[in-house]
């Protein structure tokens, strides 16, 4: 969560269409605002629902069953179910909330299936966009309908279709090869099925579905998820009848059921929150521990207790020496459910500056976690043990440290201080130094009685406005999370926007150029240096946020234009769709919308040709004109089947496979001072048709060879192969071509790549080398191989390890290696 103040969250709302556009495009991520409505802090619906899991099963074949009470409109599934009407118009209830939550896009497209099908039957489902809510898609399920106090005869007969309804929803789930569906108690609200006969029924239909599947469900998750406690309650109930009640509850509600957990206090944009339980079960990006000047975690109890639980590994991983105190040692939280542990090496009570040592441990740990773009930090209460600090005093110490520098810094954090379930004694006086927060705040207390156990019962919800980024990858939300914390919090009154798409700017997009100067109230200058397209905002922070946001959606949207027009460049050379009495359909532009509609499933395509309408059948390979005439339609493809299925499957041309670290990267060896965190397979079968291609031309070897880029063109290269858009060098010194290397330890010579991302990402490449001759900055294509200027040189050199192309489709991505900065030494 990223918490915002107001006047950000307002900004937001006004920008909401280009964040959302931003964060698609840039990084594969969603993103949900929680407690803000119109822009300010929601102070009249109440307080925002916490995802909340009651019950999780895994089933013989791998199918996970989980009940959820939590609101569908911002749930995080692959895809959320709506109960609809036949009609499918959202006039009320959940259909209501999800069309309003998913913006005009949702209902558009269920006005022209409508248009289609005239009305959609009881018991069927339809697939469509999810518009702006955090999922992909959309799954409308007509339940059946009751009249109030129906017969239990009635009942039973609408129990049928409400079964098909749950089948046809799953069977929408694989057509679309998703992973996760959220599906609500169909019919049982405004169709007045009876609630717990609907439980059952849904329940009964999931255990038939797996019973029935003939192959493993491993890759998928179904989630009942409802925002009323009674419908929750029967979902659980049907789950441990039916599936089994030995299934065990989530870790969070059995943390929600045992421990003593406190409203947390907002200080600026940090959280401070004191929480009853075990710190080696925090679920944080980085948890604390204390230890002393040898680092030795088999002594201490809390060193003992984190060290059980992450395995061996953790000890090796600190370098064998005697550390001064204050230092703080990074190791990674192997089995824990963190991504870091810090080890403080704290001093005794009795040495001095010892006070002020424990002080500057905690900022240290804060500073630190800020810096790797961590959001969430859980401290034991350091020194009540073995350090003999007094239990007053260390409290006053930790909590006036973070509030300090959460005041100072403006950090976004949530800052947790972990006390023992039993000494109740250190909670007190942690709960006092939070109690005294909120009244320098000014605000009133919401901390309930130290004595009373929360028992089950979810406390009151936070009231703070917040971000949350939603993402598959966590290395993609990190990215999300960093790039929105530097826009919202570090703008300063000027700003530069890097994005050689720029260049593909036309009259329109200066024009809105020229908009955002005069909505914004700021300056905005294009600048062209080194080969590197950009534009300077400069004004007020406020002026410069709004504006960077303006102007990266319009980078985003000429770069997808860019990408698409290549990919269509390189799908017409391969697939021609022809009709003898339509030449028309002939034509490149219609033969690529032929056959993008032909592998994304269509029925059906209509085209206006010279003025007529044209509507073109898949089924029936002919095209209909309006007079009812019909002609033959002919794809001709140099494409293979499998390929095909490919787009069908996942309506792109490549694919990203997760792969084991062995033979393809030998980290160790190639890259020194980067930890390899994965590496995936790039599959493209245009790209791979169009090389071979060019390796038969070219009659040349090919070399592997290394390219970094930045997040937002790592699904770009992978779709339409390497541009020089997409990661130009710093210097273009052997001229204005796409920028290879023999080994990584050239590449990261050069500096490549985005300073500011917290993961680096590198591409194996295959590379067709051709003729080469010697570089220079001046070249913007090779130059002549003899005397005839049409016949150039394939590639130039630089230095040994520097190779340049000026033909993307000389270049073949085999593997994309994800990578993690290793920090400088294990201290800060």
């Amino acid at each position: 969560m990223i918490p915002v103040s107001e006047e950000v969250a307002l900004l937001l709302t006004e920008c909401r269409h280009e964040l959302t556009s931003i964060l698609q495009s840039k990084f594969g991520c969603t993103f949900v605002c929680h407690n803000v409505e119109n822009g300010s802090p929601s102070k009249s619906r109440g307080a925002e629902m916490r995802p909340d899991v009651r019950f999780r099963v895994k089933l013989p074949k791998g199918l996970k069953i989980s009940v959820w009470k939590d609101d569908l409109t911002t749930h995080r599934v692959d895809a959320v179910v709506n109960a609809a009407n036949g009609d499918l118009i959202h006039g009320a209830g959940l259909a209501s909330a999800l069309s309003k939550a998913g913006g005009k896009e949702i209902e558009e497209e269920c006005k022209r299936i409508i248009r289609k099908i005239s009305r959609l039957p009881t018991g069927k489902a339809v697939v469509t966009t999810a518009g702006l809510l955090p999922c992909k898609k959309v799954i409308h399920a007509v339940g059946p309908e009751l009249p109030e106090g129906a017969s239990h005869k009635d009942v039973e007969e609408a129990g049928v279709l409400l079964r098909e309804a749950i089948f046809n929803i799953l069977a929408k789930v694989e057509e679309e090869r998703l992973q996760s569906v959220a599906i609500p108690a169909i019919s049982s609200g405004l169709f007045h099925f009876p609630l717990k006969r609907c439980a059952d029924i849904i329940v009964q239909t999931l255990k038939e579905y797996h019973d029935k599947k003939h192959r493993a469900t491993q890759d998928l998750e179904i989630r009942l998820v409802n925002n009323d406690e009674p419908t929750v309650h029967q979902m659980e109930r049907a789950c441990r009848e039916i599936l089994g009640s030995d299934a065990l509850y989530s870790r969070e509600w059995k943390r929600q059921r045992k421990s003593l957990a406190k409203s947390p206090v907002l200080v600026r944009n940090a959280r401070l929150h004191i929480k009853k339980g075990c710190i080696e079960e925090e679920e944080v990006d980085v948890i604390v521990n204390t230890v002393g000047q040898e680092v030795n975690l088999s002594t201490g109890e809390i060193s003992r207790a984190l060290l059980k639980k992450a395995g061996t590994k953790m000890q090796y991983e600190i370098q064998p020496r005697f550390y001064n105190f204050g230092e703080v040692i990074t190791t990674d939280g192997y089995k824990l459910n963190c991504t870091h542990v810090y080890h403080a090496v704290c001093a005794q009570r009795s040495e001095k500056f010892s006070k002020q040592i424990l002080k500057d441990v905690v900022e240290k740990c804060l500073k630190k976690a800020t810096s790797a773009g961590m959001t969430s930090i859980s401290f034991p209460a350091i020194g009540t043990g073995h350090l003999n600090f007094q239990k007053n005093e260390v409290a006053s110490i930790m909590v006036g440290a973070a509030a300090d520098l959460a005041r100072k810094t403006g950090v976004y954090m949530d800052i947790f201080f972990v006390l023992f379930p039993s000494d109740l004694n250190t909670f007190k006086a942690f709960e006092r130094e939070i109690c005294s927060l909120e009244d320098f705040a000014g605000t009133s207390s919401t901390l309930m009685n130290a004595s009373k156990e929360v028992a089950g019962a979810m406390g009151e919800a936070e009231q703070t406005p917040c971000i949350e980024v939603c993402c598959d990858s966590s290395e993609q939300k990190r990215e999300a999370t960093n790039w929105i914390v530097k826009l919202l919090y570090h703008t300063p009154e000027s700003h530069r926007v890097l994005n050689n798409h720029i260049l593909h700017f036309g009259l329109k997009e200066y024009n809105d150029l020229l908009s955002i100067e005069t909505k914004r109230s700021v300056a905005i200058e294009e600048f062209l240096q080194d080969g590197l397209v950009g534009v300077t905002i400069k004004g007020t922070p406020k002026g410069v946020k709004g504006a960077t946001l303006a102007v990266e959606a319009l980078c985003c949207q000429a770069q997808e234009e860019f990408a698409q027009a290549e990919e269509d460049d390189l799908l017409s050379t391969l697939v021609r769709w022809q009709c003898e009495e339509i030449p028309e359909l002939n034509k490149p532009g219609n033969s690529v919308a032929l056959e993008r509609a032909y592998l994304a499933g269509c029925d059906t395509r209509s085209f206006t040709v010279d003025g007529r309408g044209i509507e073109v059948s898949f089924k029936r390979m002919e095209a209909t004109d309006l007079s009812g005439k019909c002609y033959a339609i002919e794809r001709k493809s140099l494409l293979d089947e499998d390929a095909a299925d490919v787009k069908k499957i996942s309506k792109c041309f490549y694919q990203r496979k997760l792969v084991e670290q062995g033979n393809h990267v030998s980290k160790d060896k190639l890259f020194a001072g980067l930890e390899v965190i994965k590496i995936e397979k790039v599959e493209n079968s245009l790209l791979e048709h169009h090389f071979q291609l060019k390796k038969q031309q070219l009659g040349g070897n090919t070399m592997l060879m290394y390219k970094q880029v930045s997040a937002q063109f790592c699904d770009l290269v992978c779709r339409v192969g390497f541009q020089k858009t997409y990661s130009p060098p710093r210097h273009q010194k052997f001229g204005a071509g796409i920028y290879f290397y023999s080994n990584p330890e050239a590449l990261r010579k050069q500096d490549v790549g985005a300073d500011m991302e917290e993961y680096v990402y590198i591409f194996l490449v295959q590379v067709l080398r051709g003729k080469s001759c010697k570089g220079s900055p001046e070249l913007i294509l090779p130059p002549a191989l003899r005397e005839d200027p049409l016949i150039g040189y394939n590639s130039v050199t630089g230095d040994t390890d520097t190779h340049v192309i000026f033909n993307s489709r000389q270049a073949l991505p085999e593997y994309l290696i994800t990578c993690r900065k290793a920090p400088a030494s294990h201290t800060l």
